[in-house]
C-alpha cells in the first residue's frame, strides 16, 4: 500500500500570517497534534504543533514549574504572534506514491506523529500513526478482485460518499480504507442497524467486492 491509500484529506492547514491563538483553536477543535503551515496555493513551508505552542508560552525555558501559569494574561499575549515566527521549517514529508513501510520508517526515525503528503510542494494529505494502524488491520482476502479496474483512491471516495448519503451521524473520525476491492470502514455509529446500513451501502459501490466494518457501536457518542 502507498500513502495515497490511507492518507487523510482534505488537510487542515494554517497560513504563516495566522496567530498562534488561531492555531491553538484549530488544534483543539480538530483534535490533531500539528498543523502544516502553508503559503500561496497550499505550498508547505513549515509545521506548528502543540508542543511548539507550549514551548513558546514557556519562553523555551522548559521550566515545568511555570505550567501552572499557562492560563494567565501573559500566556494569552504570547499567543498573539504569527505562526511563521515559531514554526518548524524543516518538515519531513512524503509523496502519494511513498510506500507505507517507508512512511512508517520516517515516523520512527524522526519520532513524528503525522507525515504531510505533498504533490509539487502542495499539501494533498496527511498520514498519521493511526492511519498506519488502520492499514495494518485492513486485510483483504487473497482472492479478492482488484476493484473492477478502478484505482483504490477513487473507490475510497465513492464509498465515503455513499455512506455520507445515508445521513447517519458518524463519530470517531469516519474513514475508509480500500484494499484489493474490499472496503474497510472505521469510526463510530450508534446502532447495529446503522453499522449494517453503512456496510450495505459500501458493498453496492461499483468495483467494491466486499465491505468490512471495523466501526465501534456506541450509544449516541459524546
Amino acid at each position: 500500500m502507498r500513502a495515497r491509500d490511507v492518507m487523510s484529506n482534505p488537510v487542515t492547514t494554517i497560513g504563516t500570517g495566522a496567530t498562534l491563538l488561531e492555531a491553538a483553536k484549530l488544534l483543539v477543535n480538530t483534535r490533531i497534534s500539528a498543523l502544516p503551515v502553508v503559503e500561496g496555493r497550499d505550498t508547505i513551508v513549515g509545521i506548528v504543533s502543540e508542543i511548539d505552542l507550549i514551548r513558546h508560552v514557556l519562553d523555551g525555558t522548559g521550566d515545568s514549574s511555570r505550567q501552572a501559569h499557562l492560563d494567565d494574561p501573559a500566556a494569552h499575549k504570547a499567543l498573539s504572534i504569527n505562526v511563521g515566527e515559531i514554526m518548524i521549517r524543516q518538515v519531513i514529508t512524503a509523496t502519494e506514491d511513498t510506500e507505507l513501510e517507508d512512511v512508517a520508517a520516517l515516523m520512527l526515525k524522526h519520532r513524528a506523529k503525522r507525515i504531510p503528503i505533498v504533490r509539487d510542494g502542495a499539501v494533498v494529505g496527511v498520514v498519521s500513526r493511526i492511519d498506519l494502524v488502520k492499514a495494518m488491520l485492513s486485510h483483504a482476502a487473497p482472492d479478492a478482485a482488484a476493484g473492477a479496474g478502478r484505482d483504490e483512491e477513487s473507490l475510497r471516495r465513492a464509498v465515503m460518499a455513499a455512506v455520507h448519503r445515508l445521513g447517519i451521524p458518524l463519530g470517531g473520525t469516519f474513514d475508509v480504507v480500500v484494499r484489493h476491492g474490499v472496503a474497510h470502514l472505521w469510526g463510530r455509529v450508534s446502532t447495529e442497524e446503522e453499522d449494517q446500513a453503512c456496510q450495505v451501502a459500501s458493498a453496492k459501490v461499483p468495483g467494491i467486492v466486499d465491505a468490512i466494518s471495523h466501526m465501534q457501536i456506541m450509544p449516541r457518542f459524546q
